[in-house]
């Protein structure tokens, strides 16, 4: 047998032990499959007709859907600005990982006794605590199980109430000077 033959059946071993130790590793015996995470809330977003936030020493907000537009009508009225509810919106289909029983945590501790902020959306109702000291991520508490999730939202929700009204066109518009 040559040296060219015997390269060639050492290779196709080789490449049958690779073969084997990748399907042994991909069909590994005790294996378990990930676990799918479900959304925080059960509800779509493009159907929630309406918002409400609560706010430690800050206006209440209240939004509601009107023929596919949203409103603000606390604590004053007028068109909302879209761009800033659809995150607040992308929080009902949000997935957060890490979830404890509210039993089993302190939640003054968390600053979910009293909420730091309360939003609900279609009467569902979600408590933001304060946030983890190793990550920066915001305690959510919905119901009796608290989640542990990226810290996107509290800053938007705790804004001005004036931001979230949708900007008109005469703001826009810079000022004409009139000539005399």
């Amino acid at each position: 047998m040559s040296a060219l033959a015997r390269r060639r059946w050492l290779n196709l071993g080789l490449l049958g032990l690779a073969g084997g130790l990748v399907t042994l590793a991909l069909l590994e015996p005790g294996r378990e499959q990930p676990v799918e995470i479900s959304p925080l809330l059960d509800l779509v977003p493009t159907r929630i007709e309406r918002i409400a936030v609560e706010r430690l020493g800050q206006e209440r907000l209240a939004f509601e859907r009107r023929m596919g537009r949203w409103w603000m009508t606390a604590p004053t009225t007028g068109s909302a600005n879209p761009a800033l509810l659809d995150p607040i919106l992308r929080l009902a289909e949000a997935r957060c990982p890490l979830q404890y029983a509210a039993a089993d945590l302190d939640s003054k501790a968390l600053r979910l006794d009293p909420p730091r902020l309360r939003l609900q959306m279609d009467g569902r109702e979600i408590r933001f605590g304060g946030t983890a000291p190793t990550d920066g991520q915001r305690y959510l508490q919905i119901g009796a199980t608290v989640y542990l999730c990226p810290d996107n939202l509290y800053p938007l929700l705790t804004s001005s109430a004036g931001s979230f009204l949708a900007p008109s066109i005469e703001t826009l518009m810079p000022k004409a000077k009139h000539s005399e």
